[in-house]
């Protein structure tokens, strides 16, 4: 009798941990890999002494260049990683130009220092934008009454700048 008691005590206690576990881990943010917001982006490894005479150099050294093929569109967060590091963004609200082919036009966002990343390692890049914007009397956006999506654009190779 006492087996069957700690049995059911030892069950419950794993569903209650799995359900627990599961809400732990529940992104209420949708995530797809249909890029219907024509989003472009890539990270750009600027090598240090390129464009800077001095040690401490004020530019970064790597960066997310970012633009869209539709007007309007807001980049909210980001989440950009390689097999073994994360640079994630989220809370912020940049308008993205939008993809000229004769006049090109990019949003560069700084990341952080000291990334291991090199030229031509791969990272995954994933992009957290509005699905559509509301404005205030100011027309600020207020991204925090918008529905927003994360965007998964899949495997980008780190390029060189130049």
């Amino acid at each position: 009798m006492k087996t069957l008691h700690l049995s059911i005590i030892v069950v419950a206690c794993i569903g209650v941990a799995s359900v627990i576990l599961n809400f732990a881990s529940y992104h209420p943010t949708p995530i797809t890999k249909e890029n219907n917001f024509g989003i472009n982006a890539l990270v750009v490894h600027q090598h240090i002494g390129i464009g800077c005479p001095t040690e401490n150099c004020p530019y970064p050294e790597h960066y997310l260049k970012i633009n869209s093929k539709f007007h309007g569109e807001f980049l909210v967060g980001y989440n950009i990683c390689d097999e073994n590091s994360c640079v994630k963004k989220d809370g912020i609200a940049i308008s993205l130009p939008v993809v000229d082919v004769l006049h090109p036009d990019y949003q560069k966002l700084q990341l952080p220092d000291n990334l291991p990343w090199k030229d031509g390692d791969s990272v995954n890049i994933q992009v957290k934008v509005l699905n559509g914007f509301i404005s205030d009397s100011a027309f600020t956006l207020d991204p925090s009454h918008d529905p927003k999506i994360w965007v998964d654009l899949g495997k980008s190779e780190i390029v060189r700048s130049s």
